[in-house]
């Protein structure tokens, strides 16, 4: 049961993410032990991306309060997870003594350890001051070893497009490794000053990561940007990079001043690049001046909308019950002030219980009134139609913007002209935000 729960689990963050990409591949080591430190952006979701995008099995550290339940037990002893007590949770923290004991055990076997030394999720574009007990299970399980254990620190960015919608994308950068036994001779003179040694290295390695999965894609948006708002910028590259680097500048202060109005621009750019690249456009973001979609482009993703619809129809019968019993558990959790990072960690889990168990009261309804051919089929296309109707939502939704706009515009300029305006438009609002 614990490793069905635990495919669950994976099956339903690949579906969730569109896309779970990695950056870095090259950096993971061939095998353990191994400390894994990353950023927490996304509740329990995090470790479970990370463990996609690196193809390795991780044990992680989570709150006490997740094994408070029956269920929530159950979900930690299936992925693997370790207790970890905090005083904000009024727990009693001499029971972390046993928490690290069993961390430092698995890493004597080469296993691998899953570690947000932030200590908590949050959304901040920042990190937040990092705890040590990354630093002191790894240095404590290379001492019980003589520092012969050959443990690494794995630093690793996670980056979500739009974390809570269905479908969006993730990314893991992984960072340079960090090797411990350099710090053997410090360790037998003074642990505590070697614990904070080590904590820092690891939040100069986190914090590289984590600038290097924004600022890439942020690094191409501002190129765009500088581009296609200056003339000169577009014929000269070295006025581009300027101009670029100027608006990077402008963008972090305004991070730091106006985290809001920044997230705004960064997710109003994201959506109109998904809604162009759903029909066809490419990069609606290239330097280069946009291509508009062919005839056999636009009328192949009709005809795809066309012959899909009777089957999304079917899913959206089967899945409406547990889908819109998950709206309403998500309203509810929204009314007590649910956390933006635990959003898609409940639309997960939510979906990994109610799904499964709507298509199996579905399957058993219909084979007790049309047989159990009958009843087995629904159990086979509930979960294929519901995952296809979801997309084509998904897909309907994405045209809609860019369709409504260019209908209108495409007759009197022609679409070329109208992307190209529509690019130009975000630009500027860009440039008018930044100053």
């Amino acid at each position: 049961m614990d490793w069905l729960l635990r495919q669950l689990g994976l099956l339903a963050v690949r579906i969730f993410y569109r896309t779970i990409g990695t950056e870095g591949a090259e950096r993971i080591p061939d095998r353990g032990p191994v400390i894994v430190v990353a950023n927490h952006p996304n509740g329990l979701l995090d470790p479970v991306v990370t463990q996609l995008a690196l193809r390795r099995r991780l044990a992680f550290l989570a709150k006490s309060t997740l094994f408070g339940n029956p269920f929530g037990r159950w979900l930690m002893r299936a992925f693997d997870a370790v207790p970890v007590y905090r005083a904000r949770d009024k727990e009693d923290t001499s029971q972390n003594e046993r928490t690290f004991q069993l961390c430092r055990e698995r890493l004597g076997r080469g296993e691998w350890l899953m570690l947000f030394p932030e200590g908590t999720s949050h959304s901040d574009p920042a990190l937040r001051p990092l705890k040590t007990g990354a630093a002191r299970i790894a240095l404590s399980a290379e001492a019980a070893a003589g520092f012969e254990l050959g443990l690494q620190i794995l630093p690793v960015g996670l980056l979500y497009d739009d974390k809570e919608i269905f479908r969006s994308q993730a990314v893991a950068v992984v960072g340079a490794r960090l090797q411990l036994r350099g710090y053997a001779a410090r360790y037998a003179e003074d642990e505590r000053a070697t614990v904070e040694a080590l904590t820092e290295a690891i939040d100069e390695a986190l914090s590289a990561v984590v600038l290097e999965a924004e600022s890439d894609e942020l690094w191409r948006g501002f190129l765009a940007v500088a581009a296609w708002t200056d003339a000169e910028a577009q014929r000269d590259v070295a006025a581009r990079d300027v101009r670029a680097r100027r608006l990077a500048r402008a963008y972090h202060e305004l991070s730091l001043q106006r985290p809001e109005a920044a997230a705004e621009i960064v997710e109003a750019a994201r959506r109109f690049a998904r809604a162009l690249e759903e029909i066809g456009v490419g990069n609606p973001f290239s330097i280069d001046p946009p291509t508009a979609p062919t005839p056999r482009t636009i009328a192949r993703s009709l005809v795809s909308i066309v012959l899909l619809a009777p089957i999304a129809a079917l899913g959206m019968i089967l899945g409406w019950a547990p889908y819109e019993l998950i709206a309403v558990l998500m309203a509810q959790l929204k009314k007590r002030h649910l956390e933006i990072d635990l959003t898609s960690t409940m639309k997960a889990l939510s979906g990994v219980v109610f799904f499964p168990a709507t298509y199996l009261l579905e399957g058993l309804a219909v084979a007790h009134f049309a047989g159990w051919a009958a009843g087995a089929s629904v159990l086979v296309l509930g979960p294929a139609s519901g995952f296809i109707a979801l997309r084509w939502l998904e897909r309907i939704e994405l045209r809609r913007e860019a369709v409504r706009s260019w209908w209108i515009t495409a007759r009197q300029a022609g679409l070329v002209e109208a992307i190209a305006r529509r690019r130009v438009e975000l630009c500027e609002r860009v440039e008018r935000a930044l100053g």
